[in-house]
């Protein structure tokens, strides 16, 4: 019997200035607990420690028992009756710094992810954006806007 392959694809996963596109239409999330899952699964395959040491971590940052029996039941496709919640996964991601895994996860509804500084850049991709729409209302007003007499009033 041939492997199933994962329900996360990591090609999901490269960076692109595409906006992505909102699921909208019905049954575009359908199977996304799935792709959690492998989500999951991936980002565990990849981590260089053991999953008692990953569940450590999130122990630790949650202040909550997650034990490597739970990761296993999180990283399965198959049980679908232990889900990830998003406290837990939200977790997950910021123990691994997988945040690629997030942002393609994301982009599933429309979104992307901006890590830490690079909100910096983002800022000045809208300062720039709003320089440009600052300096083209200026033309229009050269344009348009009479001269100021003295006196204030019109004749």
């Amino acid at each position: 019997m041939a492997k199933r392959r994962p329900a996360f694809n990591a090609t999901q996963m490269a960076f692109s200035f595409e906006p992505p596109t909102p699921a909208a239409s019905e049954g575009a999330l359908a199977g996304i607990e799935r792709q959690v899952a492998s989500a999951v699964a991936q980002i565990l395959k990849d981590d260089t420690r053991t999953r008692y040491e990953v569940a450590g971590g999130l122990s630790a940052l949650l202040d909550d028992d997650v034990s490597k029996l739970m990761l296993d039941a999180y990283a399965s496709e198959a049980r679908e009756g232990h889900n990830i919640s998003a406290g837990r996964f939200f977790a997950l991601i910021a123990e691994t710094g997988r945040y690629d895994v997030l942002s393609a996860l994301l982009g599933k509804i429309g979104a992307r992810v901006v890590v830490g500084e690079e909100v910096l850049t983002v800022e000045l991709g809208h300062i720039e954006t709003e320089i440009q729409r600052l300096q083209e209302r200026r033309q229009t007003l050269r344009r348009v806007a009479p001269a100021i007499g003295q006196g204030g009033g019109r004749k």
